[in-house]
């Protein structure tokens, strides 16, 4: 393993907690539905990062179908987890909106741990597919449509 192979994960790691606890230094704000999504789209995206690194580090055996389980209860989650409705709720609060960021966190570590721990490679598939859902809804998923 190369110095960069081991050493990347550091500063994908300081860039999710930048994004994460961004909220407690910035304060309430209500951002357009489209930066949500990509903010949301993009700690997903270095979350499963993590995760799949970790398991490529911790190879164990594959092929468990237990693990298939977790990844489709958390692509689900991930999609509930961008419903505009639940952004208003917690916009105004700080502290709410790390904690759904730290959501993101979740989902998108564990969803790229297990989809990897199912089939090498296939977490790079999930996490892809996941950021890919965030970027496509970036456009108004939820959202209501504009009054005529």
């Amino acid at each position: 393993m190369t110095a960069l192979q081991r050493r990347w994960p550091l500063p994908v790691g300081l860039a999710v907690a930048a994004l994460v606890f961004g909220p407690l230094f910035t304060g309430p704000s209500v951002p357009p539905l489209l930066i949500h999504h990509m903010e949301h789209s993009l700690i997903l995206l270095l979350a499963g990062l993590l995760g799949i690194a970790y398991a490529r580090r911790h190879p164990r055996l594959y092929g468990d179908p237990t693990w298939l389980l977790g990844v489709i209860v958390l692509a689900t989650f991930s999609v509930v987890l961008m419903l505009p409705d639940i952004y208003s709720q917690v916009d105004a609060y700080p502290v709410l909106h790390t904690l759904l960021h730290l959501g993101f966190v979740t989902v998108g570590y564990f969803g790229g741990y297990m989809a990897e721990r199912y089939s090498p490679r296939a977490g790079t598939a999930w996490t892809m597919l996941v950021v890919m859902m965030g970027v496509i809804t970036a456009s108004g998923f939820g959202a209501p449509p504009p009054h005529v």
